[in-house]
């Protein structure tokens, strides 16, 4: 369970950004600065895998919250709890700096991870590099685990496309992303050791998992502007976990690397 909250953090990073880029195009086109704070509190679910790789699927409740200096200093659920700062914007470039919070896996949440032990992640930091090439958003996001058992490090490549609808009250996006791993981030979440072998009730067989292309993806949302504070969030995501995440018992034999997740929400902005 708690790693399908994690997975739901991690979704909801789509719904906020998709939600907080319509909030600052209407700013502008209204000619206006952003306010010096600003708050949002919200709830929504998700469903999704109970853990990465998994075919089984539950509803998990999700929260969103944030709180925003001048729009550069972030306290927020985005992506997993954390602290981000605009550290550097020049023209249409962004450097984002944070310290975010993941909670891993249980080895009870599902019968396949049993005997693997529990895969705690604890603090991850991150540096995010964002352009604005006309309507497409490109990011290069960097992820480090400071503690904790993953002890890996990701690289995501993703683009954005939004467009505004009905006057700027709908936003509507699509993100096709690309992650890389590290062979410490894919051996902890995707290899097999001896000993874990001998511990599955399953009897899965050992696996190495090395650095490589962890997986491939796209995520859907929408924002739609019920009044100048409330807001209807949706979202739909497909991912493809490959190579050896995907050659992995706990995916091949006993998952899926095709991943689904659909989920909505509401949030109050002031």
């Amino acid at each position: 369970m708690r790693n399908a909250r994690l997975m739901g953090l991690s979704l909801a990073l789509m719904f906020l950004q998709c939600m907080t880029g319509g909030a600052a195009a209407a700013g502008e086109e209204r000619g206006g600065q952003p306010p010096e704070w600003q708050f949002e509190l919200g709830a929504g679910a998700f469903f999704q895998p109970d853990y990465e790789g998994s075919d089984d699927y539950e509803v998990s409740p999700v929260p969103f919250v944030e709180i925003a200096w001048r729009d550069r200093v972030r306290l927020t659920t985005r992506g997993g709890p954390g602290l981000y700062i605009d550290a550097v914007r020049y023209g249409d470039l962004t450097l984002t700096g944070g310290l975010a919070y993941e909670g891993g896996r249980d080895e009870d949440d599902n019968d396949a991870l049993k005997g693997l032990g529990d895969l705690e992640v604890g603090a991850v930091a991150k540096l995010d590099l964002g352009y604005e090439f006309g309507p497409i958003d490109l990011g290069l996001g960097l992820s480090r685990d400071l503690g904790g058992d993953r002890e890996g490090t990701s690289l995501r490549l993703e683009a954005e496309y939004g467009r505004a609808f009905l006057d700027g009250r709908l936003m509507l996006s699509a993100a096709p992303y690309l992650t890389w791993a590290d062979d410490s981030y894919m051996s902890n979440s995707f290899g097999i050791s001896a000993a874990q072998s001998a511990a599955s009730p399953l009897g899965l067989a050992e696996h190495d998992a090395d650095a490589a292309l962890k997986d491939a993806g796209v995520g859907l949302t929408m924002m739609y502007r019920l009044t100048d504070n409330v807001m209807l969030l949706g979202l739909a995501g497909y991912s493809r976990l490959l190579g050896d995440a995907a050659d992995s018992p706990i995916v091949a034999d006993h998952g899926s690397a095709d991943q689904f997740s659909v989920g909505a929400g509401l949030v109050y902005r002031w």
